[in-house]
């Protein structure tokens, strides 16, 4: 049986295909991801006409995918992007409306519950730990431990990050060292372990994927291997502070990631730094994956979407400036003119 997942996250619309059987991911089929920063297309704290429009042309495409690929099972996700928008029942209609898909909403516990259940695998190296740098909050779990109540979420990301304390898209030196402060202020909030409690870092989602995209790049810059140490990820850290070959690496390995790869950088390594990781490991899944074991195992309820049912016929979430006259229905209208509407000033002489 193939099943699909769909994750709107505060970056992106992805979406994972996979062939199931007992209950279980035997194989992973497809991946695909279009980019969208949510937190663009905010007017305050609800998401923009624009900002829906978005979503609902990334989702029918997602779907369309998911369909052609053979998936008789489709299961919409949001994360942190529809978490704390005001507007969430209103962007929730319009996509159900507009879309077919009923969106199951996953809080910060169990996104990141989700992340852990996908890397599992990872529990075998030494004091394990997960780390997620989403783009509106940051998920830690330690692998060691199946308990939903020992995820963490950390209710922010480098977006808010970005937004609150950097006026361009690189941090300058101080911008860092105030989001620095703000880091280990909620670390410590969160009563997160510091050195000894773990030996080995499992990153998990685009954003890492992305850092460690332009980390490989600086390394081959540097005649080095892309050995990931802390160390040598500090000095790229470094680097995307203050060289001038930042851009450049970063349009080469992650250009649609340069909004918020420079801040998703000080986060890690400062997570890094607490942890005192050197062994760092790239996962290859994260909440999707998870999602989906959950629901085949039966822990989670998630609402599938209706795959025989069609897409509903567009209609656009804002009704359009201007209508075209003289066709109804693809037929010619039996009106030529709708009648002339009176001026006072020819109302008055008619009289």
């Amino acid at each position: 049986m193939k099943c699909a997942v769909i994750d709107m996250s505060s970056t992106g619309v992805s979406t994972v295909v996979a062939e199931c059987d007992g209950g279980k991911i035997t194989e992973i089929l497809y991946k695909d991801r279009t980019n969208i920063s949510v937190i663009e297309y905010l007017e305050g704290r609800n998401l923009s006409r624009r900002g829906i429009e978005k979503l609902i042309d990334a989702l029918i495409a997602a779907r369309a995918s998911s369909k052609a690929l053979g998936a008789e099972a489709l299961y919409v996700i949001s994360t942190a992007a529809l978490r704390h928008i005001d507007n969430l029942e209103d962007v929730a209609e319009n996509i159900r409306t507009r879309t077919g898909m009923v969106i199951n909403h996953l809080d910060g516990k169990t996104e990141a519950y989700c992340d852990h259940m996908s890397n599992r695998k990872y529990s075998v190296y030494e004091r394990a730990v997960m780390i997620d740098i989403g783009g509106g909050s940051v998920e830690i779990g330690d692998l060691s431990s199946d308990k939903r109540s020992d995820m963490i979420c950390l209710d922010f990301g480098p977006l808010k990050l970005r937004n609150k304390y950097v006026a361009d898209i690189y941090p300058t030196l101080d911008e860092a060292k105030k989001i620095k402060k703000f880091l280990r202020k909620k670390c410590d909030e969160e009563k997160l372990p510091k050195k000894s409690a773990f030996r080995t870092a499992v990153l998990v989602g685009s954003i890492n994927d992305s850092i460690y995209a332009v980390y490989k790049e600086y390394c081959d810059k540097k005649k080095t291997d892309t050995t990931f140490t802390y160390d040598r990820y500090k000095k790229f850290v470094e680097m995307l502070l203050t060289s001038d070959e930042r851009t450049r690496l970063i349009m080469k390995a992650a250009p649609e990631k340069i909004n918020v790869l420079p801040v998703s950088a000080i986060i890690l390594k400062e997570l890094l730094k607490r942890f005192k990781l050197d062994n760092i490991v790239i996962s290859d899944a994260g909440v999707k994956e998870g999602f989906l074991e959950l629901v085949l195992a039966g822990v989670e309820k998630g609402v599938a979407v209706d795959l025989k049912t069609p897409v509903p016929l567009y209609a656009p979430v804002d009704p359009p400036a201007k209508k075209s006259s003289g066709k109804k229905g693809g037929k010619k209208s039996t009106d030529k003119k709708e009648p002339k509407k009176q001026t006072k000033k020819e109302s008055k002489k008619s009289e």
